[in-house]
C-alpha cells in the first residue's frame, strides 16, 4: 500500500496559497452574516445507524459479513422553513438504499412530530457500497435505523434557529468517471457539486451539504468494515476547516453510470485492484473537500425566501420486449461458463486481466439470462409507480429522482428547468435498479443488459422533473 500521505501535507502540496483562504474561512462566514433580520429558520441534526458487526453487507456480490466498522454510517437531516412558514426536510441516510415501506414510515413520523407535511420530506440514500444490506439485516436492526432516521429530522425540527442559506456550485472533474465510457476516457457528463451553505443568525456557519452524482464504491467486495466510503472523508476533511461542531452532509445526485474510476463489471467480479484501498477512498474524498471548502467563502446567503413543495407519484414503464430470447441467453450464458472454466485451466500462460474479462462474460450474460426470462415471464408488465419530489427555495430547487439514473438524464432535467440553480437528489423513491440513458440500451454493457425498465423512462422522467419544477415555481 503507497503511503499514508498526512492531509495536513497533502494541502501544502496542492493548494499551496490557497491554504491562506481556507484559514480566514471563519472570519468570511462572520461578516457574511451581517444584515437582514432572517425570517427562515434552520435546523440540523444526526444520528448513527451502524448495524452491529456480522452484519451481512450490501453492494458487489459479497458472500461474507461484516468484520468491523471504519467509520459510522448516518441519518443526516436538514430543516428549512422559509420565511412563509413553509417547512421542508431533506434526509440523507449511509446506506446502499431503503425499500418504500420504511421510507414511508420515516416520513410519516417525521410529519407527525413536526408538522411539516410528508410531501415536503425528501429522504434519499448515500448509496455507500460497504453500508448493510437492509433486507438482510435483523429486525432490532431495521427498528434502529427507522427510529434513528426519524430522530435526525425531528433533533433538526427541535434545533432549528433562525438563520441564513446560501445556494451554490461548482465542478469536480476527477472524483465521479463514467464508468460506461471508461475508453473514451470516462469523463463525467454532469460534474456539478452542489452546495447549501447554513448560518445562524449571525452569520455563524451551522452547516454545509454538498450534492454530487457519483457511487460510494471505492472499497470492493474484497473490504468487510462498514464505511460511508469516500464521503466519509469529504465530510471529515470539511470540517477540518470549517469546525467539528459544524453539521456536514451529502446529499447522492444522478449517478448510476458514475463511479470512482473502475467499471462496475470488474467490480462484480471482484477483480484484484490493489489501488481499491482506504488511502485511495480518502484521496478521492479530498477531492471533494477542497473543491467545497474553495466554493463556500463566495456563496451568499438569505434569511428571506418562500420555500414550496410539489410531491407526485408518475408511472414509469417495464420492459416489454429483449433484445434475445430466454433459449438464446441461456446458451450464451452457458458458453461463457465453458469457455471460463477453460480458460482456467490456462490460467498460468494467462494475464490475470484476460481472466477477469472472461470472468465478466460470465457475469453479464448471466444477467442478460435473468432479463431475458422474466421478459418472458411478463408480457405485459405493469408499470410502475414511484414518487417524485420537488422543492423550491427561494430561487433554487430540487428534484428528486427514484433510482439509479444516469448521469445524462439529470443533466437534461436541470436543462429544462426554469430555475437556472437546479439539483438533483437520486435514490429518494425506495424502490431499486438501473435507469440507463436510451443509447445504453443499444450498447449494452452491464446496466443496460440487466435493467427491467423500458427506455421509455428516460422521457417519463424528465417530463416529470420539468412538470413538478414548474408547479414548484409556477412557470
Amino acid at each position: 500500500m503507497r503511503r499514508k500521505v498526512p492531509l495536513t501535507d497533502r494541502i501544502r502540496q496542492v493548494m499551496g496559497g490557497a491554504i491562506v483562504l481556507l484559514l480566514l474561512l471563519p472570519l468570511a462566514f462572520a461578516l457574511n452574516g451581517c444584515g437582514e433580520t432572517p425570517l427562515v429558520k434552520v435546523g440540523v441534526g444526526e444520528k448513527v445507524i451502524t448495524p452491529p458487526v456480522g452484519t451481512p453487507m450490501a453492494g458487489y456480490r459479497r458472500e461474507g459479513v461484516s468484520t468491523g466498522v471504519h467509520d459510522d454510517l448516518y441519518a443526516r437531516s436538514l430543516v428549512i422553513e422559509g420565511a412563509n412558514g413553509n417547512g421542508t426536510v431533506f434526509m440523507t441516510l449511509g446506506i446502499i438504499n431503503l425499500n418504500e415501506r420504511y421510507m414511508d414510515e420515516i416520513r410519516g413520523m417525521v410529519s407527525n412530530k413536526t408538522g411539516i407535511p410528508g410531501d415536503n420530506i425528501i429522504i434519499s440514500c448515500t448509496h455507500t457500497h460497504s453500508g448493510p444490506s437492509i433486507g438482510a439485516a435483523s429486525e432490532d436492526y431495521r427498528r434502529m435505523l427507522v427510529d434513528n432516521a426519524i430522530a435526525s429530522a425531528v433533533e433538526a425540527w427541535e434545533s432549528r434557529v433562525p438563520g441564513r442559506v446560501g445556494f451554490g456550485s461548482t465542478v469536480e472533474l476527477e472524483l465521479g468517471k463514467n464508468d460506461r465510457r471508461m475508453e473514451y476516457g470516462g469523463l463525467h457528463p454532469d460534474p456539478e457539486v452542489g452546495i447549501i451553505k447554513i448560518e445562524d443568525a449571525k452569520g455563524k456557519l451551522i452547516g454545509v451539504a454538498f450534492n454530487y452524482g457519483c457511487h460510494p464504491s471505492t472499497l470492493d467486495l474484497h473490504n468487510l468494515e462498514f464505511t460511508e466510503d469516500w464521503p466519509y472523508y469529504s465530510i471529515k476533511g470539511i470540517k477540518e476547516y470549517v469546525g467539528e461542531d459544524v453539521w456536514v452532509a451529502y446529499y447522492q445526485s444522478a449517478q448510476g453510470n458514475v463511479k470512482v474510476g473502475y467499471t462496475a463489471e470488474l467490480s462484480a467480479v471482484g477483480a484484484d485492484m490493489g489501488i481499491r484501498n482506504f488511502w485511495y477512498a480518502e484521496h478521492k474524498g479530498n477531492m471533494m473537500t477542497w473543491t467545497v471548502l474553495e466554493a463556500l467563502p463566495e456563496i451568499a446567503t438569505s434569511g428571506n425566501f418562500t420555500v414550496a413543495a410539489k410531491s407526485q407519484f408518475f408511472d414509469f414503464p417495464l420492459l416489454e420486449e429483449y433484445h434475445m430470447t430466454a433459449k438464446d441467453a441461456e446458451k450464451a450464458s452457458n458458453e461463457a461458463k465453458a469457455k471460463l472454466a477453460e480458460m482456467e485451466k490456462q490460467a498460468e500462460k494467462l494475464g490475470v486481466r484476460v481472466l477477469d474479462s472472461y470472468r465478466v462474460d460470465v457475469f453479464v450474460t448471466g444477467l442478460q439470462l435473468g432479463t431475458a426470462k422474466w421478459v418472458e415471464s411478463n408480457p405485459d408488465p405493469k408499470p410502475l409507480t414511484m414518487r417524485m419530489q420537488a422543492v423550491r427555495l427561494g430561487d433554487t430547487a430540487f428534484v428528486t429522482f427514484p433510482v439509479e439514473v444516469y448521469s445524462e438524464i439529470g443533466l437534461r432535467a436541470k436543462e429544462k428547468s426554469p430555475l437556472e440553480k437546479t439539483f438533483v437528489i437520486g435514490l429518494a423513491s425506495g424502490h431499486g435498479g438501473y435507469m440507463p440513458t436510451k443509447e445504453e440500451y443499444l450498447e449494452g454493457g452491464y446496466s443496460g443488459v440487466m435493467t427491467r425498465y423500458s427506455p421509455k423512462c428516460e422521457d417519463v422522467l424528465i417530463n416529470a422533473s420539468e412538470q413538478l419544477l414548474a408547479a414548484v415555481t409556477d412557470k
